[in-house]
């Protein structure tokens, strides 16, 4: 435990929870140093090599039962980024190969701790680099756990973890020890850590926020795109980076789905996954002045909205209940931003080419969901958005092997799958011109072209 501490707060009773350590400057650099050490071993093993240790590690998390073990022990563990034959001729051969970065940090937000430590730790250790990881301040103890279980496990200085205060982020992106920063939240904090990063040309991979919508279409089944709906939107009270921001949909169904989805909101029941609180005071202020906001200019909430109704001040915690605005408009601040929390718009549309281009006028473009039955009119929406991903009657579903990355402000490079390990390493391009025995009148290969 280092000499600062400080406790983190449970959102739902606003309690102090256990005590937490806060890093030094000096114990950046001394992981850094470690780090570094490290990766040279590390680097140099085989890819069975790292393999092995990987699955070992997923075996002593497996008492999680989460989802994303399975990505380090039995998708990531085995992959790898081969060797590409660009050219092989009498002449020449010629050969890129991806190489480990290095040094890795992983930064994270508060929503997920464990599949988010976990979502950076694999393909960093996947590719040959070492990586450190700070949690955010609000949930600090899962990754800290990781991170023990890590130092069982994995020879020193592969897989670090610091918990710190709001120093220790700029401190990681400016250090010249570290060669990547894999961050996920706002797209404010994002483009900070860019600017910084620009100081020492790190590589960066940006998950940061975005707008995502659901598209419902006239062929779909009412009641189940209203479950779905629910699902995709409610979830975590909204605290998911892909969770549905908006909801359009079309008119000629639109008052039979608003009946069913406000039924199924209306059952929640405060404490439930679907109405869990919000995880901490300052996510609480911001999701709360979006409600406000809504009231003030008098938009018709179909659940929720008065403060009586919306804030739960009976109870203790950040527990907000969730809310549905019916068709504000496209310029106000609950369909513009993303308000990470359980308040959401529904608006209706008629033309397809219509509603896609309102779903990408937004300066984000992480994810959307389209709901149609109709496959080849599912495709053509689903290709028409501008968005890193887009699910088709599903959401909130990652699989393994998919890329997820982003487009426009909610991101750069891309996490999960094969393709997701190419922005853990940099490229090298190896050109071997090949001997020729004298006398076969071979040409020169000096000079800028061949």
């Amino acid at each position: 435990m280092g000499a600062k501490t400080y406790y983190g707060i449970d959102p739902s009773t606003g309690k102090d929870l256990w005590e937490a350590p806060i890093a030094t400057e000096e114990d950046l650099s001394n992981a850094v140093a470690a780090a570094n050490d490290a990766f040279k071993e590390w680097s140099a093993l085989q890819q069975q090599e790292r393999s092995r240790f990987m699955k070992d590690f997923a075996d002593h998390l497996e008492k999680h039962k989460d989802a994303l073990t399975e990505l380090l022990s039995k998708e990531s563990a085995d992959w790898s980024v081969p060797d590409i034959v660009q050219k092989d001729t009498e002449d020449v051969k010629i050969v890129v190969q991806h190489t480990p970065i290095g040094v890795v940090a992983g930064i994270m937000p508060w929503n997920y701790p464990f599949q988010l430590a976990i979502l950076k730790m694999a393909p960093a250790l996947a590719t040959g680099c070492t990586i450190i990881v700070k949690p955010s301040p609000f949930t600090p103890y899962t990754a800290l756990k990781i991170g023990e279980i890590a130092a069982e496990i994995l020879p020193p200085g592969v897989v670090q973890v610091l918990g710190g205060d709001d120093n220790l982020g700029p401190w990681m992106t400016k250090h010249p020890g570290i060669h990547k920063i894999s961050f996920t939240g706002s797209t404010a904090t994002g483009k900070k850590i860019m600017a910084a990063a620009s100081e020492t040309l790190k590589r960066v991979n940006l998950e940061l926020g975005g707008n995502d919508a659901a598209v419902v279409t006239e062929d779909f089944d009412i009641a189940e795109a209203a479950q779905l709906v629910a699902t995709a939107t409610f979830a975590h009270s909204g605290q998911i980076c892909m969770a549905t921001k908006r909801i359009y949909v079309h008119e000629s169904i639109y008052d039979e789905f608003m009946k069913h989805l406000v039924a199924i909101v209306k059952s929640y029941k405060p404490g439930e996954g679907f109405y869990s609180p919000i995880q901490n005071k300052l996510q609480f202020e911001k999701v709360k002045s979006i409600y406000d906001d809504c009231e003030e200019r008098g938009f018709n909430f179909a659940v929720g909205g008065g403060s009586k109704v919306s804030m739960h001040e009976n109870r203790p915690g950040y527990f907000i209940a969730p809310a549905i605005v019916t068709n504000p408009p496209e310029s106000s601040r609950i369909v513009q931003e993303e308000p990470f929390g359980p308040i959401v718009p529904v608006l209706t549309w008629r033309d397809d080419k219509e509603v896609v281009e309102r779903v990408n006028d937004t300066p984000t473009g992480l994810g959307a969901i389209v709901y149609c039955r109709d496959e080849k009119r599912a495709w053509r929406i689903s290709e028409s958005l501008q968005t890193g991903s887009a699910w088709v009657n599903g959401g909130l579903k990652l699989d393994p092997v998919a890329l997820f990355g982003a487009h426009k402000q909610s991101g750069i490079g891309g996490e999960l799958g094969p393709l997701g390990l190419k922005y853990y390493t940099n490229t090298r391009t190896i050109t071997y011109w090949k001997d020729k025995p004298e006398g076969t009148g071979a040409k020169s290969n000096k000079g800028l072209f061949a």
